[in-house]
């Protein structure tokens, strides 16, 4: 009886636990919380599923067998969640290469404390602020981006503000520096899947984990250094060449097999079996190693 509580109590703590970590992990932008916290959820399930079987004598079987059982059992239900959510997707009008247009209703930073001292480092960084932008997902709802250039204008920071459930915002960040022969090397921290595929001269580096824009930058200028890119400075405005990224990526995933070709998309849906299933793994690979498949 004794080892029955212990047991009870112990699970109670790691199921607060589990809920807390996400939230401080959102709350102090620090991502690798929220990784732990989904490993921890998974293995928080198998063990109820072993304790219940163990209970209630539904199974007379090693608790690890149960345990084992557990952990398959989640692995299926989440896989069919996120096949459901990825068919929804592809089916729904949701833009997956939205057109941006330029925001001028004043709203381009979200009214947050860690936003404005953010805004506040890059200016101390002598970035300029050349470009607000929007693109609207669903009727009312925008994706923001707000666009800074340094000094020597070799490198941008693009600030993407996703839009959450409930009021508010929270920030991605893509760095990126343009080479000769159309060569470019991006660094960011988005946290969305995209499962897609990117021009071979694009040296994508995606790190989810990174919640800092200081870290990320640093990683960054490193990687510029390793690299055998020439940096020039950048030609276009960033409307201009923000929707024309736009443009290459989604006629590179159409030549690739990752679309539907256009005249299809409103039966099949917009992204192909093979490209679900692309989606599917970064889904996984984000949420539970941090890491993505570009």
């Amino acid at each position: 009886m004794e080892n029955q509580t212990t047991v009870e109590y112990t699970l109670l703590i790691l199921a607060m636990i589990s809920v807390l970590l996400p939230i401080l992990g959102g709350r102090f932008n620090v991502p690798v919380l929220m990784v732990f916290g989904r490993w921890l959820r998974w293995l928080l399930f198998a063990a109820v599923f072993a304790f219940f079987l163990w209970y209630f004598e539904l199974s007379f079987r090693p608790t690890w067998v149960h345990f084992i059982t557990g952990l398959t059992l989640w692995f299926t239900i989440e896989t069919g969640y996120n096949w459901i959510a990825i068919k929804a997707l592809s089916h729904s009008e949701l833009p997956l290469f939205p057109d941006f247009e330029l925001n001028e209703d004043g709203d381009e930073w979200p009214a947050d404390k860690k936003f404005i001292e953010l805004r506040e480092w890059l200016r101390s960084e002598n970035f300029k602020r050349l470009s607000a932008m929007k693109a609207e997902l669903f009727e009312g709802t925008y994706l923001r981006a707000s666009v800074y250039e340094s000094a020597d204008q070799l490198t941008r920071i693009q600030i993407l503000f996703l839009p959450k459930r409930k009021d508010g915002a929270t920030a991605c960040y893509s760095i990126t520096t343009q080479g000769k022969d159309d060569r470019r090397l991006v660094t960011d921290n988005l946290f969305l899947p995209y499962g897609g595929y990117y021009p071979s001269g694009w040296e994508m580096s995606r790190k989810p984990l990174i919640g800092s824009l200081r870290r990320l930058l640093k990683l960054h200028h490193k990687r510029v250094i390793k690299s055998t890119l020439t940096p020039v400075s950048f030609e276009d405005e960033p409307l201009e060449e923000l929707n024309d990224q736009q443009r290459i990526l989604e006629r590179l995933n159409l030549e690739t097999g990752f679309l539907v070709p256009r005249a299809q998309q409103e039966e099949e849906g917009k992204i192909t079996y093979e490209g679900r299933y692309r989606l599917w793994k970064e889904m996984w690979m984000l949420a539970y190693l941090g890491k993505s498949i570009a």
